[in-house]
């Protein structure tokens, strides 16, 4: 293929609105890091050194900040005070260790979060709180033996075999 006789013509550079941000590969901070033996080694141990406030704190759920959850959290353990005290006087609860564990759970209710946490509080709130119904087994063992006495009343029909005997 030949080339062509005359360069194909190009408009003229514009100015950049934002200059930093499209410097040359030659001009680049890190560019010129990774070309030495020294600026490898610096990069990495920048690249693996742990962070200090990496990502949101722990315990935060997602959507919310730590400055955001805080006041949340306090206006739930005020909340869960108040209703544990109700709670302990209706069902006579004095165990200090009960109390403390209705607390939790119930500011865990109370606070966003997963539902999964929030229904396992719930649950261990009302094992605390209410009785759970009567089983009702008992009520089909009565059954099933009505049904067993039923088959064998026996009547004077089926006292005789077709031989004539007597069972």
């Amino acid at each position: 293929m030949v080339a062509p006789n005359n360069p194909r013509a190009k408009s003229p550079k514009k100015a950049l609105q934002y200059p930093n941000k499209a410097l040359p590969k030659e001009s680049n901070y890190f560019t010129k890091l990774m070309q030495t033996e020294e600026g490898r080694a610096l990069r990495k141990q920048w690249s693996t050194k742990k962070r200090k406030n990496a990502g949101r704190p722990q315990g935060t759920p997602d959507g919310y900040t730590l400055e955001a959850i805080t006041p949340i959290r306090e206006q739930a353990k005020r909340d869960a005070e108040r209703i544990v005290a109700i709670m302990a006087e209706d069902n006579q609860i004095d165990d200090v260790y009960a109390i403390e564990a209705l607390k939790a759970a119930v500011e865990i209710m109370r606070e966003p979060g997963q539902n999964r946490d929030r229904l396992t509080a719930a649950r261990m709130v009302l094992d605390f709180t209410k009785t759970k119904p009567a089983a009702k087994s008992e009520v089909t063992i009565g059954k099933a033996e009505a049904f067993l006495e039923s088959l064998l009343v026996v009547t004077p029909e089926d006292e005789q075999t077709e031989d004539g005997q007597e069972t």
